[in-house]
């Protein structure tokens, strides 16, 4: 399957990548603006300068890189372009994985039944009954992946950096979900010998000497937790170069970190990228729309019609039965398309069963898909057709984006005084449109669509009914 075509630097791009230097570099810009492409476009410099500098301290080993990924198919994706387009001509040791299965790799730990643990932690949460279980659940994600286990109490005091101001979670709650949740939880785990995600990272940051890589590059790190970069800052070289790409309009976990509190000093470091390379002007107007009225925290950038440069089609948001929408899909791919250079990717908000009609309607077509949802390795030739969680495609771009279905059941939300849920399902929706190259199309059933259309700005697309 494409990936992302090999590329020269742009102007844009050019001081970043050929900045050789030690210390921190952070990425920014809104999806579409090169960011994945910039860090190992500045890999391949990076490289160069540790090998001269190896030879000159007479050290006869290779450089030692690690790509952290936000998830195991963008792990893949990435794998791929770096063979594709970097670190050709050194002697290196390179590792690409997602931060848990890097860990886990590393300590070899067992870490228990984690699905007893979040069972656990969700029955929990229902003890505080102003908030929703869910959301309690992220509260307790966001506090023990931020916050370090004796520096826990902190949580009463500090800014709820990263999380938003609805739902409200004033001091009297605070405390309660201390008391009620997080520790009877600890005390869960400890009797039940299980090593939770949060506590994996600060094992790894704690437990083991550090590993000492030469070169990090940490991709959708605003989906880290800050405990996480404490590890990842851990197992860097005395002389070292990290790279983090990160756009927090794009956050799905509400993971919140100040970059001082894990220990970067990122002053005169921060480099923002304007222009948008993926997107048609009409993609990018229609992911901005329904982005409209969402804080942008730092290091973040909403999707900019005017840094796209190239006009294309509206949106179609296809109106009519499931089977409708299915049945004009494989026509456009038909008469449209051509598999043989161009992408497509069908996307939904969930994976499993809600890609079962979409897979049985392409394997009687006769086209070829492979599901990529939480799968380690990118599809080789010839294979241009994939289906796709929202969650999974974040940093990925396909040609043609079919979001099918979309309806209310596979997109529910509560009120914002209870949950925030809203606010990730518009994030995850506008990171789904903003995967397209060329053109995107929505489909629903009247009646049953998702209360997400709602955000659709008019004028951004066009709507056909079936």
């Amino acid at each position: 399957m494409k990936t992302l075509p090999q590329v020269r630097a742009t102007p844009e791009q050019l001081p970043l990548v050929s900045q050789n230097r030690l210390g921190i570099e952070v990425i920014c810009g809104a999806a579409g603006s090169g960011k994945t492409s910039t860090a190992l476009l500045r890999l391949n410099s990076l490289c160069h300068m540790f090998a001269a500098r190896l030879e000159r301290e007479e050290q006869n080993r290779a450089i030692r890189i690690l790509i952290l990924t936000f998830n195991r198919t963008l792990g893949g994706y990435i794998r791929a372009l770096a063979e594709q387009q970097a670190v050709q001509d050194y002697e290196i040791d390179l590792e690409i994985d997602t931060f848990s299965r890097w860990a886990v790799n590393k300590l070899d730990y067992k870490l228990g039944n984690q699905h007893r643990a979040q069972d656990t932690l969700y029955n929990l949460a229902n003890q505080i009954t102003s908030l929703t279980p869910e959301y309690v659940v992220k509260e307790c994600d966001y506090i023990l992946g931020r916050f370090e286990p004796e520096d826990i109490e902190n949580y009463l005091t500090s800014e709820r950096t990263g999380r938003g101001l609805v739902p409200r979670v004033p001091q009297p709650i605070r405390q309660q979900i201390l008391e009620d949740v997080i520790h009877p939880y600890h005390n869960w785990l400890k009797q039940n010998e299980v090593i939770d995600w949060n506590q994996l990272a600060v094992h790894m940051a704690r437990d083991i000497p550090s590993l000492a890589y030469d070169i990090i590059i940490v991709d959708e790190s605003q989906d880290f937790s800050a405990n996480q970069l404490r590890a990842i800052k851990h197992h860097l070289a005395d002389n070292h170069t990290v790279t983090f790409v990160i756009d927090t309009v794009q956050r799905i976990y509400a993971r919140g970190f100040t970059w001082s509190e894990v220990g970067f000093d990122v002053r005169s470091r921060t480099h923002t990228l304007h222009n948008n390379h993926r997107n048609t002007i009409e993609i990018a107007a229609f992911a901005s729309g329904i982005l409209n009225g969402i804080g942008v925290d730092g290091d973040g950038a909403l999707p900019n019609l005017h840094a796209a440069s190239e006009n294309g089609l509206l949106p179609l948001v296809l109106r009519g039965r499931y089977s409708q929408q299915l049945a004009w899909s494989i026509d456009y791919i038909r008469n449209n398309i051509d598999l043989t250079v161009e992408s497509v990717a069908f996307l939904k908000p969930q994976g499993g069963q809600w890609f079962d009609l979409i897979h049985q309607t392409l394997d009687r077509c006769g086209i070829d898909y492979a599901n990529i949802t939480r799968e380690r390795d990118w599809p080789g030739d010839p294979i241009n057709v994939a289906t796709c969680s929202f969650h999974s495609a974040k940093g990925l771009e396909f040609d043609y984006v079919f979001i099918l279905g979309f309806n209310q059941e596979n997109t529910t939300y509560l009120e914002e005084e209870k949950d925030d849920q809203i606010w990730v399902l518009r994030r995850l929706l506008a990171v789904a449109v903003a995967r397209a190259r060329k053109a995107v199309f929505i489909g629903y059933k009247p009646g049953e669509e998702s209360k997400l259309i709602q955000f659709f700005a008019h004028n951004t697309f066009r709507e056909v009914d079936l």
